[in-house]
């Protein structure tokens, strides 16, 4: 099995809600299965962030292009060590905020 390497990092963790997001709603009659791909996409994202972190702290910047628009002028997400902070933080609340929903959700039907 090989590691991802932290640009791969990067574009999953773009990518891990634009797909949760798409996979959700096809199961809004199996709740269980929902929340399940809700914590599953949630930690996704998490693992992503936390797997990129080491590359950051050692002075790294990874980046995913997404496409080239012209020659020196690319739609890019890069990675700074702020940045990083803040994606760790949110990405945490993300699972924080997930599990309290499922419960909220539950509750009210």
């Amino acid at each position: 099995m090989t590691a991802v390497s932290p640009d791969g990092l990067v574009a999953v963790a773009v990518a891990a809600p634009f797909v949760g997001a798409l996979v959700i709603p096809i199961f809004h009659e199996r709740p269980n299965l929902r929340e399940a791909v809700t914590l599953a996409t949630a930690a996704v994202l998490f693992l992503a962030v936390l797997g990129a972190l080491g590359p950051v702290l050692d002075g790294g910047r990874p980046q995913a292009e997404i496409i080239n628009v012209a020659p020196g002028l690319e739609l890019a997400f890069r990675v700074e060590p702020l940045g990083m902070l803040f994606a760790l933080v949110a990405s945490a609340l993300w699972i924080v905020n997930s599990i309290y929903s499922i419960g909220y959700m539950r509750g009210n039907n």
